[in-house]
């Protein structure tokens, strides 16, 4: 009886930690907006990506996924961007799976070494970065193409608006740099 409460209260306080990075990925969005122009939709520079990462690092990919899409999805919701949550729910679920993987991957390879551990949770936000520019630039070809546009001028009027894109990854590289070691401190003795 003991070892089943010990599974629910761990099961329970997973669930509080998912809703938390759900919550703070929303609020970073929320309460942090730069506009920024691009010929393709309305980006922003924003903290959201940042706790979206974060709670893969600390959570897991498939956690990190729950919590990083429903925060993402609630902001899109409450803000009039209905026609963006397909794209949003898709690639969230797939960045954070494909981060989450790769970070075990390397911590397991760190065997301990917090240097090699941090180090990894810096090169994974690289990768999430990258992959958010990657797939911006191929959903923003289509939704122009799908609009009317040639390939040719999809293409170009997506690529001028990778630089919102950008600007948001190297922010969150640099967040998760400065915040990882202390949010993962935190989270252990939690």
């Amino acid at each position: 009886m003991a070892r089943a409460d010990v599974t629910g209260t761990d099961r329970v306080k997973a669930m509080v930690i998912t809703a938390f990075f759900a919550a703070i990925t929303f609020l970073g969005i929320q309460s942090f907006r730069i506009p920024l122009p691009a010929a393709v939709g309305t980006p922003f520079v924003h903290f959201g990506h940042i706790f979206v990462v974060m709670g893969v690092l600390i959570q897991g990919g498939k956690r990190g996924a729950v919590s990083g899409t429903v925060g993402l999805v609630i902001f899109d919701i409450l803000n009039g961007y209905m026609q963006d949550i397909p794209q949003v729910f898709i690639e969230t679920i797939v960045k954070c799976l494909i981060v989450g993987a790769i970070f075990v991957i390397m911590k397991k390879r760190a065997d301990g070494n917090k240097t090699k551990e941090y180090t990894s949770a810096v090169i994974c936000a690289v990768i999430y970065g990258c992959l958010n520019i990657l797939i911006e630039l191929v959903m923003g070809t289509i939704k122009m193409m799908i609009l009317g546009s040639g390939f040719a001028a999809a293409f170009m009027g997506s690529v001028v608006s990778i630089p919102a894109t950008a600007i948001n990854a190297v922010f969150m590289i640099i967040a998760i740099a400065v915040l990882y070691k202390p949010v993962e401190s935190i989270y252990k003795r939690i």
